[in-house]
């Protein structure tokens, strides 16, 4: 019963290594989606002011002045969406550094679990095969194999 158990955890240890490393994915994922999004939604906005700035051109072709005046506050919001875009990629990246940490921590800990259930399993096996060999003589190995192989299957 001891192996069974010993098992379980091994198994319950790699589905939590595994879910751990899914949920770095799917997190890596979700940020990219954030990032890409916000480049989007900046160049879209770029675009909008490139139009209403040739608008304004067309419209007062010799207002030198007046477009210039426009031209800079167009530069300077563009300037502040690329600080924004910057921003926003460097809390991601803040994000990932502390994600990382996380699952590294997770998957540490579940491939410790997992260790230490193999080495149940393996104390448990060479147990069983210690009992069958002193049970049966030392003489005897092929009776001691099989009866091993019989303890181990009833076990499991």
């Amino acid at each position: 019963m001891a192996g069974n158990d010993a098992t379980g955890k091994f198994f319950e240890a790699l589905n939590e290594s595994s879910d751990a490393l899914i949920d770095a994915v799917r997190a890596a994922n979700d940020r990219g989606h954030r990032v890409s999004t916000a480049i989007i939604e900046s160049a879209q906005e770029g675009q909008r002011e490139a139009v209403e700035l040739a608008k304004k051109w067309l419209g007062a072709p010799f207002d030198i002045a007046g477009f210039y005046s426009t031209l800079v506050e167009s530069a300077t919001r563009t300037q502040g969406r690329a600080l924004e875009v910057t921003r926003q990629w460097f809390g991601e990246m803040a994000d990932a550094q502390k994600e990382t940490r996380e699952v590294l921590q997770r998957v540490f800990k579940a491939n410790r679990e997992a260790n230490q259930a193999t080495a149940d399993v393996a104390r448990g096996v060479f147990s069983r095969a210690g009992e069958v060999v002193q049970s049966t003589g030392v003489g005897d190995g092929i009776r001691a194999a099989s009866r091993t192989a019989e303890l181990t299957a009833e076990q499991s």
